[in-house]
């Protein structure tokens, strides 16, 4: 038992010095850091962005995100940047946060890498009351009236597209409605081209949509006819004038009626065409 004993207090103690090590603790690696620039306090859409508003912090090397700033003087620049989005306190400021090298609030750097921004003219009714902000997701419609040559129809011509500004505000924090003239939505190239198409052949309008709302739907374009909830309904057409409407139209005038308007006579006649100029004349009885 004895023996037994010192030879399990001898494994106990070489188990301890491999696991544990000789200075009675296990070891670890220590965290690397690098500086990084964060906001001491708040700041606001396209609001300054001033040294003393910032300050330095130690951040872990393995998960500081691209784009942030060493030192304060980088992040304030030279030409007096602003903040493209709301900068919490202790917030990291990044590149994409503040305005670029430019002293102005530069839109592009919304975009997306192949992306284009695209303006529209709004109204209040076509812009779901004034509702539409930025960030939200929208459809676009476009709405024609041919004339004669066809009826009124409705299209939908771009889905899920995202609001970059509304007028010229692009705070996407705004929380107030407002009623302006014209929306900056982000689209591809060929949605671009459509938007500019549609916009001198129709009337634009914006559908506010759910913003985890991604389905893609495919509807067919909208005619009078199908302003209804699905009620059979009876629908008369106009009457088409054809080129020989003012034959019938004499033929059928009673012989002792009034004489119409134009200078047609009401019985026989032939009519004469000079460009586009017509002459009627009467054909004496019995020949």
């Amino acid at each position: 038992m004895l023996v037994t004993a010192m030879v399990l207090g001898l494994f106990a103690v070489f188990i301890a010095r491999f696991f544990v090590g000789p200075s009675g603790a296990k070891t670890t690696p220590e965290t690397q850091t690098v500086a990084a620039v964060v906001a001491a306090q708040p700041f606001a859409f396209g609001e300054k962005i001033t040294a003393d508003k910032l300050k330095i912090v130690r951040w872990p090397a393995a998960g500081i995100p691209a784009g942030t700033f060493q030192r304060i003087a980088d992040a304030v620049g030279s030409d007096e940047r602003v903040a493209m989005r709301s900068i919490d306190t202790n917030e990291l400021v990044t590149v994409n946060g503040v305005s670029g090298k430019e002293s102005r609030m530069s839109a592009s750097q919304l975009l997306g890498p192949t992306m284009r921004a695209a303006s529209i003219p709004i109204t209040e009714s076509s812009a779901a009351g004034g509702f539409v902000a930025p960030g939200d997701r929208v459809d676009v419609y476009v709405t024609r009236d041919p004339g004669d040559e066809q009826y009124p129809y409705s299209d939908l011509i771009v889905q899920n597209v995202r609001v970059l500004a509304v007028g010229q505000d692009s705070n996407v924090a705004k929380d107030k409605p407002e009623i302006v003239k014209t929306a900056t939505i982000e689209v591809s190239p060929l949605q671009a081209q459509k938007l500019a198409l549609a916009a001198t052949v129709g009337t634009l309008s914006l559908s506010l949509r759910n913003i985890l709302d991604e389905s893609q739907v495919r509807l067919e374009t909208a005619q009078l006819l199908d302003l209804n909830d699905g009620t059979v309904t009876r629908i008369l057409s106009k009457p088409k004038r054809s080129a020989d409407a003012p034959q019938q139209v004499a033929a059928a005038a009673p012989a002792g009626g009034p004489r119409p308007t134009d200078g047609r006579p009401t019985g026989p006649s032939v009519e004469v065409f000079h460009g586009n100029k017509p002459s009627y004349h009467s054909i004496p009885s019995g020949s």
